[in-house]
């Protein structure tokens, strides 16, 4: 019994250390940065870090904004789609005055059925700096109704997204597509 607290002490500390840490940042020969963790997977940067965000750019609450790379600004399709487990999320179609609707193609590439995909979608002005950040579901099927499945090798509209437009935009914003959870049956 007086391994009873060092047990739920090393049970509760899993899950913070069972997530992804950055190891290091490197340079492709397309010119591209891409960070490295070591659970093995990369991403591109594309977003400053904070220490390099200048002064000037704040948000409406004093805080300085997060700011998109040179990398992502110039070439949008690093932001507006995003892969997990097998499965990519891509921006197909973006349409709206007053605000904005979003369709994106959802395929898989994995072995198993998709029932959902959720994430989020950060809109930025052409200049760079984020507008507006809403939670985002991709993707969502039955459990019990097989075709709605995300099968293996298909490819899907997702559900259409709507979002405010921020004020003051004129033109389309960058969309910046992240996948945080995919839910297989």
């Amino acid at each position: 019994m007086t391994y009873l607290p060092s047990l739920l002490l090393g049970l509760t500390l899993v899950p913070v250390m069972s997530q992804a840490a950055e190891l290091t940042q490197l340079t492709l020969p397309n010119g591209r940065l891409v960070q490295l963790h070591d659970d093995f997977t990369w991403q591109y940067v594309v977003v400053k870090p904070a220490e390099q965000i200048s002064t000037e750019v704040k948000t409406g609450n004093g805080d300085a904004a997060v700011v998109l790379t040179a990398q992502a600004k110039a070439d949008p399709d690093l932001l507006s789609q995003a892969a997990r487990d097998g499965v990519q999320v891509k921006l197909a179609n973006m349409a709206g005055h007053e605000s904005l609707t979003l369709t994106f193609l959802v395929s898989n590439s994995s072995k198993r059925n998709v029932v959902g995909i959720t994430g989020w979608i950060t809109l930025f002005s052409p200049e760079g700096v984020q507008l507006l950040r809403q939670e985002a579901r991709f993707w969502v099927a039955e459990n019990r109704l097989p075709e709605t499945y995300l099968r293996h090798g298909q490819q899907r509209p997702s559900l259409a997204i709507v979002v405010p437009r921020p004020a003051g935009l004129t033109g389309n914003p960058l969309v910046r597509v992240e996948i945080d959870e995919v839910r297989f049956r």
